[in-house]
């Protein structure tokens, strides 16, 4: 909803038909308020999820949500939804329904300074690092393809078992970021090596007022090269003075947590529903998630 407080491309009916096609949505009145609602069914079981790749779903409105209003819609979530496990936004206050969420951690730099008043935030390590990584004179490449960027992680971090992206996943985020491409709000940018090799890659995708980091990858046998503090160094440099914000995608891990901190970026946190829809199939449900995550 462009007219919303919390407007955002996320919420966008073609992108979201990309993230799954089976959505389905709440909706107040004459569309004056939508909380768009993606689910799945697993084992004859419906539930409801935040595609991946999506930082921004919950109850979007065209005038001020109050605590009250959030929790109606969360209320009238339809029953045949087993678990509901979704994102909400900065804007959805989870007052009066604490026992059914979790806090997701993010983190957020404001681009309406020079390059030179925002690098002055960074810490002392991180700019060794972009010091270093300059000593190697990379290349940076403005006009990368996605598939370097998904092949880098995959071959890197997203070898972790706790990294749950399936081919499927990976195959809809290539439609996504062609969805983007198309409306010119999708850059990526990528750091190579002397020999044309990819050291670093990231796809930025610009959402209204916000600039998200979205998804990226590594070398990880190369780390002595810091490719992606200089990469977003770089892309802090471009954008300085913009008046945007460079939103870095949430994360719990204190290591990914502390490279968005060196950059001067702060900490915050949005609500995400987390609950059991249906008191019989608590226990069952909580069992399952306990599995996946510990075991399978």
């Amino acid at each position: 909803m462009e007219t919303s407080e919390a407007a955002t491309v996320f919420v966008d009916f073609d992108f979201l038909c990309l993230a799954d096609p089976e959505w389905g949505a709440l909706i107040k009145g004459d569309y004056e308020a939508v909380m768009p609602l993606p689910h799945r069914s697993k084992f004859g079981v419906s539930y409801i999820f935040s595609p991946p790749f999506y930082f921004r779903l919950g109850v979007f409105s065209r005038t001020p949500l109050s605590p009250a209003d959030v929790n109606e819609f969360v209320r009238h979530i339809p029953a045949r939804f087993v678990q509901v496990d979704l994102n909400l936004n900065e804007g959805n206050s989870d007052e009066l329904f604490k026992k059914k969420t979790v806090f997701q951690v993010s983190h957020q730099l404001k681009l309406d300074e020079p390059y030179e008043t925002l690098r002055k935030n960074f810490s002392r390590s991180h700019k060794h690092n972009i010091k270093v990584a300059g000593n190697f004179q990379p290349a940076v490449d403005k006009n990368i393809r996605v598939e370097e960027v998904i092949a880098l992680f995959r071959s890197n971090r997203g070898r972790d078992r706790h990294i749950r992206i399936s081919d499927a996943d990976y195959a809809t985020f290539l439609k996504m970021t062609d969805f983007m491409h198309c409306k010119g709000l999708l850059e990526n940018w990528g750091v190579r090596d002397e020999e044309g090799r990819l050291l670093a890659g990231a796809c930025f995708l610009r959402d209204f007022d916000h600039l998200w980091f979205w998804f990226s990858g590594r070398d990880e046998s190369r780390s002595d090269r810091r490719a992606m503090f200089y990469l977003m160094d770089r892309y802090i440099e471009a954008h300085a003075g913009s008046g945007l914000v460079f939103g870095m995608s949430g994360s719990k891990n204190e290591n990914v947590s502390q490279l968005y901190r060196g950059f001067g970026a702060e900490r915050y946190t949005y609500p995400a529903l987390s609950f059991c829809n249906n008191t019989l199939l608590a226990l069952p449900v909580k069992f399952y998630k306990f599995l996946r995550n510990h075991i399978i």
